[in-house]
């Protein structure tokens, strides 16, 4: 069915559409996450588990490897990683940090939140980091993010909308090998307002099991969305979760 992108009548599929970026008000956006202890508790669907740890307010971060492969040399494995959040203003921000090792290095500008960490430039020593490569808050030794050896890019199944622009939940995928409970929490105004439980569902092992949603809800402008999990097996259970999200422009 023809569709109007930019003022231009198409017959592509309106996710073609939105996905290569030619929709005038929205974008996609989204990002998928891995926890692969998740025990009886609640836990952030992220590769360092537990509830995942959040600023109260921007701040330089801190990054580093543990290895001293990742470094920005030419014969190292990971070299450069990048960082996209938002800033003390609420808007989007990105910034490239050069690695070196083992050593901690600090971030230019303060971030608020960050939606996206991941290796940007690999070396002649591999094409994903060697060792796990962390990123901090200020104090050098609160994880915020992680990207766990070989693997190029954080994973978190969580994001942040910018101060000025709101967010909309289309559809989701998640998987585990036991049964889990997975639930999608939204913080509408973080500092002020809690985390609240949107969507609860029970997953089985076995195959994703993919969700799409006729009537997205909002996350509004500034707000976080999060995917937690919790194990009803009685023992620990390996939880993933993608999703996607349209972004007003």
């Amino acid at each position: 069915m023809p569709m109007i992108s930019n003022q231009t009548v198409t017959q592509l599929p309106a996710g073609i559409e939105l996905s290569a970026g030619r929709l005038p008000n929205g974008e996609l956006k989204g990002t998928s996450g891995l926890n692969p202890a998740v025990g009886a508790t609640l836990e952030t669907i992220c590769s360092q588990g537990g509830i995942r740890n959040i600023l109260s307010a921007a701040e330089i971060l801190k990054v580093d490897s543990t290895s001293t492969s990742d470094n920005g040399g030419v014969s190292g494995a990971a070299r450069r990683v990048r960082i996209k959040g938002t800033g003390a203003d609420g808007l989007e921000l990105e910034e490239d940090v050069v690695l070196n090792g083992t050593t901690q290095v600090s971030t230019v500008n303060a971030f608020l939140h960050i939606n996206d960490f991941r290796v940007q430039k690999v070396g002649s020593g591999g094409d994903v980091n060697v060792g796990t490569i962390n990123l901090y808050a200020n104090d050098g030794s609160t994880i915020l993010y992680q990207i766990l050896a070989g693997e190029n890019q954080q994973q978190s199944a969580s994001w942040s909308l910018p101060s000025n622009k709101a967010g909309y939940l289309t559809s989701f995928v998640t998987s585990a090998t036991g049964n889990a409970q997975v639930s999608v929490w939204v913080q509408p105004i973080p500092g002020i307002t809690p985390f609240f439980q949107k969507l609860t569902l029970i997953v089985g092992a076995g195959g994703p099991a993919p969700y799409q949603l006729p009537n997205p809800f909002q996350i509004p402008a500034g707000g976080i969305i999060e995917f937690r999990a919790k194990s009803l097996t009685g023992g620990e259970v390996v939880v993933g979760a993608d999703f996607q999200i349209i972004q007003e422009r």
